[in-house]
């Protein structure tokens, strides 16, 4: 069965750079864990573009820089704070029923989106986190077809400073500032 996706948006090839009518809402770098991997926050109409960006240095060979897009509707940004807080309590408080370690799929402003445990998010610590899938987009290097996902290690989380930013740019989608 092939996966139906939504028309992409634009690709930001330059985080520095973003083109024309692409808003940069913030950057924040992972610094706890590598401090040359920053996260940039990108507003595209009413969508959220989050670049991972990095850069490698391979031996002999310039360097060169890579990223990786997510992309969902705004709504993204205060249902991943519902969606947190709901994951974290235990199934005894209305959170995540026992033995699951990802949401049901939902709509999020026209998309379907899942939260879910990591249990090793990429970083050298190996240590736990969440991902984000957006089960409606594919990614945009175009290797084979899957969909687009956000890996954020537990300690950029909640030591980092990722969930504080998400918070901030939460409120301010609500309060229609963004």
């Amino acid at each position: 069965m092939t996966n139906q996706y939504l028309p992409p948006l634009i690709e930001i090839i330059d985080p520095d750079c973003p083109p024309i009518k692409i808003k940069k809402l913030a950057e924040i770098n992972d610094s706890l864990n590598y401090d040359d991997e920053v996260y940039s926050f990108y507003r595209q109409d009413e969508f959220l573009s989050v670049v991972h960006h990095w850069i490698i240095k391979p031996n002999n060979k310039a360097p060169y820089l890579t990223t990786e897009q997510f992309d969902a509707p705004l709504a993204i940004l205060p249902w991943f704070i519902d969606k947190l807080v709901f994951f974290r309590k235990s199934s005894v408080e209305g959170g995540l029923a026992p033995n699951r370690i990802a949401t049901d799929k939902e709509l999020v402003g026209g998309e379907h989106l899942i939260l879910g445990r990591a249990m090793d998010a990429g970083n050298a610590r190996r240590e736990g986190g969440y991902y984000i899938k957006n089960l409606d987009r594919d990614v945009y290097f175009h290797k084979y077809s899957d969909f687009q996902s956000l890996l954020i290690s537990d300690s950029f989380l909640f030591e980092g400073g990722m969930l504080d930013l998400w918070k901030d740019l939460a409120d301010k989608y609500k309060a229609g500032t963004l």
